[in-house]
């Protein structure tokens, strides 16, 4: 298989795991402040504390909205904010922009992957003898030392959604290349003589 995910088509050079961990977090702040814009409405319509039935539908909720977020953000333009930060964008194994499918599916097998790992962190901030959440980060630090045996870096979820995240920036040398030619030249400055 060649690595660009199609014959014909050269393959594209992953982003660091250094710049997408840094992303990642910065996802992280930008998560938890949906969530909490999210969650008002919930708050605001209830009375008591969030159990049972009402507790499952706030949790699908939240995590439908996150899903569109993600998904919207990922079809738009391939970047949400912090990847438009650490520069980088979200495309499959072609290069191509992702299909909507294609992003749904990333978000729910990172939403697995990670959305437990983090939630475990937290948890072990205030309880770092509750073994449950040490046993909750497993999928999350599994889908990021994935990257170091991977043959392109990538992280599971992004290896079994077909996905790759990219620099969104072109390296300087491709940039002039592909840059159009000019009709006319700037004139010469006056008082130099070469």
């Amino acid at each position: 298989m060649i690595p660009g995910g199609a014959q014909g088509v050269p393959p594209l050079a992953g982003a660091s795991r250094i710049r997408r961990l840094a992303a990642m977090i910065y996802e992280g702040l930008v998560v938890t402040a949906i969530l909490l814009i999210a969650s008002f409405p919930f708050a605001g319509a209830s009375t008591a504390r969030l159990e049972g039935l009402t507790r499952h539908l706030f949790q699908v909720y939240l995590f439908l909205v996150l899903g569109l977020y993600f998904v919207w953000c990922w079809r738009r333009g391939g970047q949400t904010l912090p990847m438009k930060a650490w520069k980088l964008r979200i495309v499959d194994r072609r290069g191509l922009p992702l299909a909507t499918s294609r992003a749904a599916l990333r978000y729910a097998l990172a939403a697995l992957a990670l959305g437990p790992s983090a939630v475990a962190a937290i948890v072990l901030v205030q309880h770092p003898r509750t073994p449950a959440a040490w046993l909750a980060l497993v999928p999350g630090v599994a889908t990021i030392l994935w990257s170091v045996v991977d043959r392109d870096r990538q992280f599971l979820h992004d290896r079994l959604a077909g996905t790759r995240i990219v620099p969104a920036d072109p390296p300087a040398r491709e940039t002039a290349s592909a840059a159009p030619p000019t009709t006319s030249s700037p004139p010469p400055r006056a008082g130099r003589a070469r």
